[in-house]
Order: C-alpha cells, then structure tokens, then sequence
C-alpha cells in the first residue's frame, strides 16, 4: 500500500546548522537522531561532494531534477542553488521541517514531497526531459527497485545520475538493466555519509535502452 504523501513548497521549520557551524548530517548525529534501517538512510555530509555529483550530472538552468530520498537536502539545495529546478522526495516524515528551512531560500525552484515515490503521480509533476538525480538507499535490492520504478513509471524522466551501492550496479550489469543501460562514472567515499556507508559506492549515470 503506498505511503501517504503530501507536497508543499519549501518553508517553514527551524535551523537545523547555522552558517560556518557544523554540517546537518553532524547536527543530526549529535542530536541522538535514530536512523532508520528500512529505509536505507545514510545522509550526505558535505555540500562539496554534492557538487562533484552536479558536475557528473551535466545539468542546466532548465533542468528539472527529481530526487528520491532527499534526506537533509544537501544534493537538494546544490541543485536549486545551481539554476535548477528540484523536486524533492522524501520517505521519512520526521525529516520534512529540515528539507523546508533548506531549501526556503529558493522559493518556487523547490518542491517537497513526503511520500513514497512508489505512491506518487511523476507524470503529473514532472516536465519533459527531467533527470533523476539522488542518493539512493544503501540497501541494493531497494536501490535498484526505486530506480526502476522511476523510469517505468514515467517517460518524462529522459536520464538518471544516482548514488547507489556497488552491488547495485553489478545485479544491474546482469540482469541486463531491464531496459536500462547503467554505467559507472565516479566513485564517491563511504566517509561522506553519516551514517558512514557499510560498503563501496559508485556514482552510476542511467540511461534509456535504445
């Protein structure tokens, strides 16, 4: 049964890290925030390495990227802060305040889904040509399920650029994608998530079989 979503623009909650301070995903550690298992949560740490994956994804101005699993919002405001528009997707109700005041300072640009992606219309909110960008769960089997999904469940999604575990990539290499071509194109270190991720990352771009 799909999760109950709401959608709003970004707005609203307290500072969860102020400027010059520690990171949010620190923040959150020291606050005893318990992650959830299920889900596959690791949040990235540094805006930098939000960066590096912006230069993988090769976007512009008129980009609209969909992320799935949004976490704290920092690949989410490198985005909007890079002229793009985001549609932000997050699973976990508790982190919906946090992804507001990050994303708050790029008015209409962002837009917060709490919801399974899996329960949500992307046709209806999705413009042609849009790309996934996200740091999928680090459980492989869920990874490689959401990133299907996406694809399957809209043609407006033209291309993917996705962090996901290593093993990911290979079942996906093996079972000759589905209908999708995955391939490696950077490497991302288990240190830039907190909680640090229990095994290799690849950065994989994802593309539409001919």
């Amino acid at each position: 049964m799909a999760q109950a979503q709401t959608t709003q623009p970004a707005g609203g909650g307290a500072p969860l890290a102020g400027p010059g301070g520690p990171g949010a995903a620190e923040v959150l550690a020291r606050s005893g925030f318990a992650v959830r298992g299920e889900f596959g949560q690791h949040f990235l740490r540094s805006p930098d390495a939000a960066g590096r994956l912006l230069e993988c994804a090769e976007l512009n101005a008129t980009t609209q990227v969909l992320e799935v699993g949004a976490g704290l919002g920092t690949l989410s405001a490198a985005v909007a802060a890079s002229g793009s528009r985001i549609w932000a997707v997050e699973r976990d109700a508790r982190l919906r305040g946090i992804l507001q005041d990050r994303l708050r300072p790029f008015g209409q640009r962002a837009r917060i889904t709490i919801g399974d992606v899996r329960g949500i219309d992307l046709d209806a909110g999705l413009d042609e040509g849009s790309v996934l960008v996200s740091i999928l769960p680090f459980d492989w089997e869920l990874s490689a399920a959401l990133a299907s999904h996406v694809f399957a469940a809209t043609r407006k999604v033209a291309r993917g650029l996705v962090v996901v575990p290593r093993r990911t990539l290979e079942d996906r290499a093996a079972a000759g994608g589905a209908g999708l071509v995955w391939e490696e194109v950077d490497g991302i270190s288990q240190r830039e998530f907190w909680p640090q991720a229990p095994g290799m990352l690849r950065v994989a771009a994802i593309r539409r079989r001919p």
